[in-house]
């Protein structure tokens, strides 16, 4: 398995936006550009301006859907529940605390950025957020999309 000095790049080859997969420390990142971005956050947990890095944290962005069916008993009817959709549920990249807010982070290729299913995921999840920051007395959330590029990286604040 090839090795590199921060990290080694997994077997499986490419995935199928084309970035490959690299283990560091234990843990597998889609992209090299990813495992960078994961060690720039450890520097600044380190250094104290960020605190509780997470990896891959999961939110339930659309609920289950059940449905009620009726089943007749000799002398009675009794409901019972059919899921019809699951839930959908939305995974982070990294999720941390910054100045007294919760930093949703999604890291992603400038390609990977346009994809639509992305989009969609990404809107749901703003939403969220939004619904989440109106409720009084809560702590803020803020979904910050890093976009990279091989000249540049652009970081936004939704």
């Amino acid at each position: 398995m090839p090795t590199h000095r921060f990290g080694t790049y997994l077997s499986s080859g490419k995935n199928k936006y084309g970035a490959s997969k690299v283990v560091f420390k234990g843990i597998s990142f889609d992209s090299r550009y990813e495992r960078d971005r994961y060690i720039y956050l450890c520097h600044l947990q380190k250094q104290g301006k960020i605190s509780g890095l997470r990896l891959q944290v999961g939110f339930r962005i659309i609920k289950k859907v059940i449905k009620l069916i009726p089943v007749q008993l000799k002398t009675k009817v009794r409901y019972d529940q059919r899921v019809v959709e699951k839930e959908a549920r939305y995974h982070c990249d990294f999720l941390y605390k910054e100045d007294g807010k919760i930093i949703v982070e999604e890291f992603k290729s400038v390609m990977t950025a346009e994809l639509p299913d992305y989009v969609l995921r990404r809107k749901l999840m703003v939403n969220k957020i939004y619904d989440h920051n109106e409720r009084p007395n809560r702590t803020q959330w803020v979904f910050r999309e890093v976009i990279y590029d091989k000249k540049k990286t652009t970081i936004t604040d939704k």
